[in-house]
């Protein structure tokens, strides 16, 4: 891919643009830097400038736009929806390439790339396949969505590494050629009704982690969910030579697929050797059987890195499975307070998200939801449901408490169960004020953060606070 003279555009000057926009500047091209931030309000204004980046900031109605040959943008734009709708159809008229940091990063990568996408789990997956690689000796590096994007990391590869990428759907909407050696897809849940026209839509566009994958390559599927399953086989049977791509099924609850649950313990059964234990599922760490589908999925990865060769490693992988820390703001243990635990899900922002964290300690439980809906009323009614059918305690805060109490009553949860709050830090203390000794409480919100915080990290550091002061 040729940039030394080439006008390139960067829109969204944030965590994946900034560096975008160093790398373009550094290969050659003249950069266009957009972004929402005012001028005073830019920190990194000064040096991208240094670097002969022009940048249009505040209010900039895409100025100069059209001199652009290429497009980069960054992930979390609202591509289908205007004013970025009107720029991308003009530059594909006039004949400019529009791609994302991803297909950009993915066309300079030494190395092969591990793609990890899904609704839930891929930050917690991402890390335990490096982690894993790195036990058994392998250079692994993490990259992506949420943490250093892969344009950042590509100083740090050489041919003989493995970037292990966690990838959204954002991502892939403009990735026409991201091909990764193996691909894995998680999850297929009810989000980002925000960004994407359709929920089918959505769906659609994780699966095109897999389109561009052919001979050599391998494509991982969650088979314990049900979409993920139905919708991978689907495409595959209708667009896929099978012969082209080897499709590793992975499990943690059933025993089926090639990494799977046996008698109590996680095992790999694969076609060089066959149903081979690691270690007794009581010893992972992580909570809940969503996570166990996660193990499941970071195993199978990197069976097919080693390949036969694994069986060498089980010892190290065995032990980076146990010594494996969760991250923050996922089903995190903040403390014990007079008997009763609490649990930081703040990452939780969706209505299967926050089953999943339900079904994940015994009861009783005490949950704590609310904050900005991403989604309609209608799909919290599983999740009442649940909590309903577990006599679950509901503390409900923030913007969408009105309607997630309106859902819950006429999903059948009893009145005396659900309790309305302003803020997180009232919810906490009425949650603190009827809760026992032995009981949970999770803070798994089911909604995104943005009514009253910066994200969810900021959501769920500042409930650990609370919960240190109580």
């Amino acid at each position: 891919m040729k940039l030394e003279n080439t006008v390139a555009a960067v829109i969204g000057l944030a965590r994946a643009g900034i560096p975008a926009a160093k790398f373009l500047a550094q290969k050659g091209a003249h950069v266009l830097g957009y972004d929402s931030k005012t001028p005073e309000n830019f920190a990194a204004k000064t040096e991208l400038e240094s670097l002969g980046i022009e940048l249009f900031l505040g209010q900039h109605g895409f100025a100069g736009i059209e001199r652009a040959q290429l497009i980069v943008l960054s992930p979390g734009l609202k591509i289908h929806f205007e004013p970025l709708q009107s720029v991308i159809a003009a530059a594909d008229a006039r004949g400019a390439e529009v791609i994302g940091e991803l297909e950009l990063a993915s066309r300079f990568c030494p190395c092969p790339i591990i793609g990890i996408t899904g609704t839930k789990g891929k930050s917690t997956t991402t890390k335990l396949v490096t982690e894993m690689l790195r036990a058994c000796g392998v250079d692994a590096h993490s990259a992506g969505n949420t943490g250093t994007p892969l344009i950042e990391m590509l100083p740090h590869l050489t041919p003989q590494s493995w970037a292990v990428v966690e990838v959204s759907s954002f991502q892939l909407e403009k990735a026409p050629t991201f091909r990764p050696k193996i691909a894995v897809l998680l999850s297929l849940l009810e989000d980002h009704q925000d960004f994407h026209p359709t929920l089918e839509q959505y769906w659609e566009t994780k699966l095109g982690i897999f389109r561009n994958q052919g001979e050599g390559d391998v494509a991982i599927f969650n088979v314990d969910d049900e979409r993920v399953w139905k919708y991978s086989t689907e495409k595959f049977d209708a667009n896929t030579d099978s012969q082209t791509v080897n499709i590793l099924s992975t499990t943690g609850n059933s025993p089926q697929g090639n990494v799977a649950s046996r008698d109590g313990h996680l095992s790999l059964d694969m076609w060089w050797q066959k149903d081979c234990s690691i270690l007794p599922w009581e010893k992972v760490p992580l909570q809940g059987a969503h996570n166990r589908s996660n193990v499941a999925a970071a195993l199978g990865v990197v069976a097919i890195c080693l390949g036969p060769k694994v069986w060498n490693y089980k010892t190290q992988i065995a032990q980076a499975i146990q010594n494996f820390q969760s991250l923050p703001h996922r089903l995190e243990i903040v403390a014990t307070k007079n008997g009763v635990c609490y649990v930081n899900d703040s990452q939780s922002t969706i209505p299967d998200a926050t089953i999943a964290a339900l079904k994940s300690f015994p009861s009783p439980v005490t949950l704590l939801v609310g904050g900005r809906a991403k989604i309609e009323a209608a799909a919290y009614e599983k999740l009442m449901g649940e909590i309903r059918g577990a006599g679950a305690r509901l503390v409900l805060f923030g913007e969408a408490a009105p309607m997630l109490e309106s859902v819950a009553l006429s999903t059948g949860v009893e009145k005396r169960q659900i309790f309305v709050e302003k803020t997180l830090a009232d919810a906490v203390n009425v949650a603190k004020m009827n809760s026992a000794n032995g009981e949970t409480v999770i803070l798994s919100p089911a909604c995104a953060s943005f009514d009253q915080f910066t994200s969810y990290e900021h959501r769920g550091t500042v409930f650990r606070e609370i919960v240190g002061a109580l």
